[in-house]
């Protein structure tokens, strides 16, 4: 089936509210006064979807991923006089709002009208704003509404529920709007969204401002239930509802309750199933969150939206920000008009309060608050670490103690260790026990607080941990780190790209011990500088760029004298090869060019891709890591400028 939807009328007092002057002349100049674009949606399950256009566009649109069609036609009220000018310059009759809606195709609603005795009631009085469903619409009401239909009692009702006691044009009402009824005080809530969608609780206006006699007429494709609205407020709701007791005890605890009680703002509020978290969150999870108000806080934020959102209003990917800090809630639809959010189904089944919308779901928008820093580490898929724990006997090392943060060898990293030291700490609770113990830092790292030269004890006594920074990218130990914004209970997990070994050989005993450096150490020597007992060479925040015996021979017999028979000259060279941070080579982005300060003089390194470079010294083996700092060997002298 075909749907017929208008999309933008050119009238005047169209153009003259939005103050769109240019354009209703080049359309007037075009097709003609009183054109409107219309856009035929192919039906699906009902979700029709409106959208205002201007006639002069006629690119091809999506709703949900599917192609719309574009056709133009006299606006409704107007119809063209076929004397020979453009557009529809004739100006119909008006009739009643009944005999409105019977135009539009409401057939059945008046019907309904007739048997119950309400057709004076509308035609001879007023002014009324009908909100009438199509004859598919009453075809495809729930059993429960159609039963209640064929009630003299309850039928005027439902009926009246429709209507509002006043002239309602849409594009005089506000973004979010709540409009009493004739239905008992019942109310209809009206929304306004920036794909120009307009919803009546929800159901999308298909036709819409239809002016009549005695009042408007809108074009609606689902029979409204009186029984989905209520005056009560979101939390009354919720508390009343025996399938949201634990979200409920959640606000309680989170003493959000009474500010969820306040109409002055419009809410939409997603309430997981007591079975649903029962299902999704492990008991301790779920108990510490209800035993915590911070906990039990961040949750609930999660779920609450701060405007209401309604399923026919999403014709694509779309973001809205939850109450809680930098957290995002998706809304997506297919092809066949399904809504999702965060990638599930949801149905039609809202309920209306004095302050808002409420959902009632089978999932959670969230399930990190109240978990261990075990329970993430197996959410992030970290196996071989937890394997490993285990092994140490250091389970609950990561379900109870606090304030702690884990940086994690990813699982291929892990495999990648050496075979026998694979074996010796899968086969001895101790020595796993010291390599679970230097990944774990006594203090909580998060991205708020981590800075380059940061130092954190490690669980091992006497170890410590290094943190880098380089721009944005961040380091441990020389290792390229990968920040987790989940924070559980107790304390914070991390990835890192290698396994992290403590540093056992320092600068000094790197360089002896190796005849590629034995001018380096000359040079050193020379100075009076060694790295176990100078100044310069204490601490462990250092990057070392060491020449090979290689580097200073290229120079020439002659120059390396002159070199070394000129110290404050050497002195300088030196400096240029030493830095006072650590510079892992993996935290450098490729084909970026960094300015970095030695001791001496600004330097550049440069990632190129398959190889780093100091200047003009290519660094032949990268991110030695020693006690005193890292290390990176160079080919060539790094001279001052």
């Amino acid at each position: 089936m075909i749907i017929t939807i208008v999309l933008t009328s050119l009238m005047l007092t169209y153009d003259a509210v939005y103050g769109n002057y240019h354009s209703r002349n080049t359309t007037l100049h075009k097709y003609g006064p009183n054109v409107c674009a219309f856009e035929e949606v192919l039906s699906g399950n009902g979700a029709y979807m409106y959208r205002e256009r201007s006639p002069q566009d006629n690119r091809q649109q999506q709703t949900c991923g599917r192609n719309t069609v574009l056709r133009y036609d006299c606006c409704e009220g107007f119809k063209s006089t076929n004397n020979g000018r453009s557009g529809c310059t004739g100006v119909k009759s008006p009739k009643n709002v009944l005999e409105t809606a019977q135009e539009l195709g409401a057939h059945t609603f008046v019907q309904y009208v007739q048997q119950n005795g309400l057709y004076d009631f509308f035609t001879k009085s007023g002014p009324y704003t009908l909100f009438v469903p199509t004859d598919e619409a009453f075809a495809n009401m729930d059993s429960t509404l159609g039963a209640a239909l064929e009630s003299y009692e309850s039928a005027p009702e439902i009926l009246k529920y429709h209507v509002v006691p006043r002239r309602i044009v849409t594009y005089n009402a506000s973004v979010d709007e709540t409009f009493n009824t004739l239905h008992s005080g019942s109310k209809l809530r009206f929304n306004k969204y920036s794909t120009k969608i307009e919803t009546i609780n929800c159901v999308t206006l298909m036709r819409k401002n239809r002016i009549a006699q005695n009042g408007v007429v809108h074009l609606i494709n689902t029979v409204l239930n009186p029984y989905s609205y209520t005056n009560r407020n979101l939390v009354q709701i919720i508390n009343q509802n025996k399938e949201l007791t634990i979200f409920s005890k959640m606000i309680e605890m989170s003493r959000m309750h009474q500010s969820l009680k306040e109409t002055f703002q419009s809410l939409t509020v997603m309430v997981p199933t007591d079975i649903a978290l029962q299902q999704l969150l492990p008991q301790s999870q779920l108990r510490r969150i209800l035993n915590d108000e911070s906990l039990s806080k961040a949750f609930v934020l999660k779920h609450l939206l701060p405007t209401p959102v309604c399923p026919s209003a999403v014709t694509a990917d779309l973001y809205v920000k939850s109450l809680a800090n930098k957290h995002y809630v998706k809304f997506g639809c297919d092809g066949i008009n399904s809504i999702t959010v965060q990638g599930h189904c949801i149905g039609n089944d809202l309920k209306f309060s004095a302050n808002g919308i409420l959902y009632q779901i089978n999932f959670a928008l969230s399930t990190e608050e109240g978990r261990s820093m075990l329970q993430i580490m197996q959410h992030l898929g970290l196996s071989e670490f937890v394997r490993i724990i285990n092994i140490a006997g250091l389970t609950q090392t990561f379900e109870n103690v606090n304030a702690l943060t884990a940086f994690v060898p990813t699982n291929k990293a892990i495999k990648c260790m050496n075979t026998m030291e694979l074996y010796h700490i899968q086969s001895d609770s101790s020595v796993a026990r010291s390599f679970v113990n230097f990944h774990v830092g006594k203090e909580l790292i998060t991205a708020e607080n981590i800075y380059d030269g940061k130092v954190v004890e490690s669980l091992i006594r006497g170890k410590r941990l290094h943190l880098q920074c380089v721009q944005n990218e961040f380091g441990v130990e020389g290792r390229r780190l990968d920040f987790q914004t989940p924070v559980g209970y107790n304390g914070v997990v991390h990835v890192v790209d290698e396994v992290l070994y403590p540093p056992v050989v320092c600068v000094e005993d790197l360089v002896k011990g190796n005849n590629s450096f034995s001018l380096y150490t000359r040079a050193m020597n020379l100075l009076g500088v060694t790295p176990r007992t100078s100044f310069e060479f204490y601490g462990s925040q250092n990057t070392f760029f060491i020449p090979t015996d290689y580097a200073f021979e290229k120079l020439g017999d002659i120059e390396l004298n002159r070199i070394f028979n000129n110290p404050s000259h050497l002195q300088k060279i030196l400096n240029n090869h030493q830095v006072n941070r650590i510079l892992p080579t993996k935290l450098f982005k490729e084909r970026w060019q960094y300015e970095i300060q030695t001791k001496n003089e600004i330097v550049r390194i440069v990632n190129r891709g398959n190889k780093f470079t100091v200047n003009n010294a290519e660094i032949v083996e990268t991110d030695i890591m020693t006690t005193n700092g890292l290390v990176h060997i160079v080919d060539d002298l790094i001279f001052p400028s």
